[in-house]
């Protein structure tokens, strides 16, 4: 009986952590990007938005999305990022507002990534990504996660 219980206990905590991904906080989400499936990691709380994709040999295929609890302005920058980025920052209804190429940064100062408007989500994908990042959704996931967004 113990050794089921155990076995159980084994089981529960695998599922529970099957969808996290490798980064701090991050999980993973199914969205639309521009509507095709996107699958990106989550950067859903200030740690994990403050850590992002920094000291990584290798971005995720589909990405970091930041999401923010509330609407945004600030910049980012590629401290300790060691592969270049593309950035897409997008409006509460998914709709990009901007999109930046960023460079990796190994000093102290870096330059500042600034869309210039304000935000409620940024997209990181690696640079060589071709696809337009027009357009993220579907609106309900989208609000779904700022609810979760902390």
């Amino acid at each position: 009986m113990r050794v089921l219980l155990i076995a159980a206990a084994v089981l529960a905590l695998a599922a529970g952590s099957a969808g996290r991904a490798t980064g701090v906080g991050s999980t993973i989400a199914k969205l639309t990007l521009d509507g095709n499936v996107l699958r990106p990691e989550l950067a859903l709380n200030s740690d994990a938005r403050s850590v992002g994709l920094m000291n990584r040999r290798k971005a995720p295929a589909d990405g970091m999305l930041f999401v923010f609890p509330g609407p945004t302005t600030g910049g980012f920058w590629m401290k300790d990022t060691l592969v270049p980025l593309t950035i897409a920052f997008f409006n509460a209804d998914g709709e990009r507002v901007r999109k930046l190429s960023m460079t990796p940064c190994r000093t102290d100062q870096c330059p500042i990534y600034d869309p210039g408007r304000t935000y409620r989500f940024a997209l990181e994908l690696r640079a060589s990504d071709a696809r337009p990042a027009k357009r993220l959704g579907p609106p309900s996931e989208l609000r779904r996660l700022v609810r979760r967004a902390r």
